[in-house]
């Protein structure tokens, strides 16, 4: 890794300054081996890497909008946004990341979820009576038939019959499904004579325990995504759960995003964050490693990867 600059583009109308952010940006996480984003905080008064912004001719930036690039476990280079706010230069950056890896790799998007009934007509009746849409009803004799329903706007489906799976009826549990608006739904539901629990949360704030003694009535206090639930069951006892999610969770989730609960920002951060003592997936080791590599560059000597 030599920070050349494999390539350069500028839009019609940014500023010449943003065009030497960026390459800033994909030069410092291309040597450093980590996003900008992450490389801020390391650079605070006190903290390992506060010598960095005053080496390398100032050519280093921690501004968020830069990422290491790995092919097969090898970083190869590094990229970087500029132009708007940090937070829009994290945005573009990340949404770039995942349609490069989306792109490298085979679709697998669940398709259909078997669950076990007793009565085939009476579970028909009841997921008909949820709104669903009814794809097939489709039978050969007494002993097979095949029913697939797809709930509102799923791109997968639920298959329950005679002679199409083993497990006991009522067995299948904890399956969710994801709405915008969790209140709106359950008043659908009960509308539709369902009986549903009232909302509930979990104080963990990550997902949810299963014992009723560990959740909260009510949904998140603050609303936050992937926060608030409700549960149904269908006449087998086959059991369903209702997730609120508004905002997506992504990869990274940029300072300042308070659409999910501290302890599931913690909890995704954390996920991302090198390990000590061990190598990490971009190719960077911890920071006493970090450290290490760019001791050169500290003291004013060149170092080349």
């Amino acid at each position: 890794m030599h920070g050349n600059i494999i390539l350069k583009y500028r839009m019609n109308g940014v500023p010449v300054f943003a065009a030497d952010l960026s390459e800033r940006k994909a030069y410092t996480s291309a040597l450093v081996g980590l996003r900008t984003a992450d490389i801020f905080l390391l650079v605070q008064p006190g903290q390992p890497l506060f010598p960095l912004m005053g080496v390398s001719g100032g050519r280093y930036c921690s501004m968020g909008g830069g990422a290491p690039l790995v092919v097969e476990g090898q970083l190869v280079a590094g990229v970087g946004v500029s132009g708007g706010t940090v937070e829009q230069d994290v945005d573009i950056l990340e949404s770039a990341l995942r349609e490069s890896v989306a792109a490298d790799k085979s679709d697998m998007k669940l398709e259909v979820v078997v669950i076990p009934v007793s009565d085939v007509d009476r579970a028909k009746l009841f997921y008909s009576g949820l709104g669903w849409r009814l794809d097939i009803d489709y039978a050969t004799g007494d002993d097979y038939r095949m029913i697939q329903f797809t709930p509102a706007g799923s791109g997968c489906s639920i298959i329950f019959g005679t002679n199409v799976t083993t497990p006991a009826p009522g067995s299948a549990k904890g399956l969710h499904l994801i709405v915008s608006d969790i209140e709106a739904t359950r008043f659908d539901l009960l509308r539709r004579g369902v009986a549903i629990s009232e909302l509930f949360h979990d104080a963990c704030g990550v997902f949810h325990h299963v014992a009723s003694k560990d959740l909260v009535s009510g949904p998140n206090p603050g609303r936050k995504s992937y926060a608030s639930y409700a549960s149904f069951s269908d006449p087998d006892g086959n059991a369903w759960v209702f997730q609120e999610v508004t905002p997506r969770l992504t990869g990274h989730i940029a300072p300042g995003d308070t659409s999910f609960t501290p302890e599931l920002t913690n909890v995704v951060r954390g996920a991302s964050a090198p390990k000590p003592g061990t190598e990490t997936s971009e190719g960077s080791s911890d920071l006493t490693g970090v450290t290490a590599l760019l001791q050169p560059k500290l003291t004013g000597e060149t170092y080349v990867q």
